[in-house]
């Protein structure tokens, strides 16, 4: 696989884009909605590992009413959706970088409505599986800074990925529906947005998994 090319100049792009994203986000804990302009009672949907921002941009565009937090730890990638997000000047998305593994530190108990995972690393070598954000331990951090209904929405062209996933879900307390094996020729594709990864999946043929969780 090609290694994607470092942007130039990635501070100085950033700070044109400052309204958009928080270089430290723990001060947000528990304040997420105050701070970013909207009311105490509007839903809050957290996307894990947002890439270059198609899903996130268009998902917030198609809801304006919902805040949402786009996470990312690369840098180069995070930028990318970043800038898109600002030149499309979406007002209820923003974005932090940072590993996922440290998101209890930034949101408060019972702050998160809905969590999106859209095909996160399958790590699939060997005695890797504790890294997959489907993990059971990550698993029980989401439910830490949920609501009490939270809902987990996953999407995965990885098949050993996909049947893991399900088995944790149910062993940290969820039910499972919406489930498939081929999204885009299902009853749910029609109100589905496809990531850069998911097209590029589609495009060479591979069904894409997906299941909606909830406690």
């Amino acid at each position: 696989m090609t290694r994607m090319r470092m942007k130039r100049h990635i501070p100085e792009r950033m700070e044109k884009c400052h309204e958009r994203w928080f270089d430290t986000p723990m001060t947000n804990k528990g304040k997420w909605r105050q701070i970013c302009g909207f009311p105490e009672d509007c839903q809050l949907f957290l996307e894990l590992g947002c890439g270059k921002g198609k899903f996130c941009c268009q998902t917030a565009l198609d809801n304006p009413d919902v805040l949402y937090i786009a996470v990312e730890r690369d840098s180069s990638v995070i930028l990318a959706a970043i800038e898109k997000a600002h030149n499309q000047e979406i007002p209820n998305l923003f974005f932090i970088r940072c590993d996922v593994g440290q998101i209890e530190n930034f949101f408060n108990e019972g702050e998160v409505n809905r969590i999106y995972i859209n095909f996160c690393d399958p790590w699939n070598r060997r005695n890797k599986p504790k890294r997959r954000l489907t993990y059971r331990e990550f698993v029980e951090k989401y439910k830490l800074i949920s609501k009490p209904d939270l809902e987990i929405r996953f999407k995965t062209d990885n098949d050993d990925l996909f049947d893991f996933s399900l088995e944790e879900f149910e062993h940290c307390g969820f039910t499972l529906s919406e489930l498939t094996r081929d999204l885009h020729n299902s009853e749910y594709d029609s109100a589905n947005v496809r990531t850069e990864f998911e097209q590029k999946f589609a495009d060479e043929g591979i069904p894409i998994k997906r299941v909606v969780a909830r406690l």
